[in-house]
């Protein structure tokens, strides 16, 4: 596995995602982090976004995933972006981590967050 890593922190975007029917209804911001195994020798050699994996991509695939249909999970939200992360870019692993800044609890939580690695197959 390469030691070189990519992260794109803290992407924000509005989802409608969760167990109870008022997040499936009005929604709420969402906080993605994604990091990227991947072995950027080549790229750090040519300085071509093509030997490389595209940050403005891969942040379409966490807006599109989180502004898309609706999960009751985090977890299901993290697979699919990792799923599709992985599927699209040469990344030997990648990390996702989501917050839900505004998680309903019986008492004062700061955020809830899921984290997930998953490797290329």
């Amino acid at each position: 596995m390469s030691d070189d890593r990519i992260r794109i922190r803290q992407i924000r975007v509005f989802g409608h995602h969760g167990v109870f029917v008022d997040e499936k209804t009005h929604g709420q911001i969402f906080e993605v982090d994604v990091e990227l195994s991947v072995n950027t020798r080549q790229a750090g050699i040519s300085d071509a976004l093509s030997d490389t994996v595209d940050y403005v991509e891969v942040y379409h695939i966490v807006e599109h995933i989180v502004s898309g249909p609706s999960c009751a999970l985090m977890e299901t939200l993290a697979e699919r972006i990792a799923g599709e992360i992985v599927r699209v870019f040469p990344v030997l692993e990648a990390m996702i981590r989501i917050r839900k800044p505004q998680v309903r609890m019986p008492g004062p939580v700061g955020v809830i967050e899921v984290e997930i690695r998953r490797r290329k197959a």
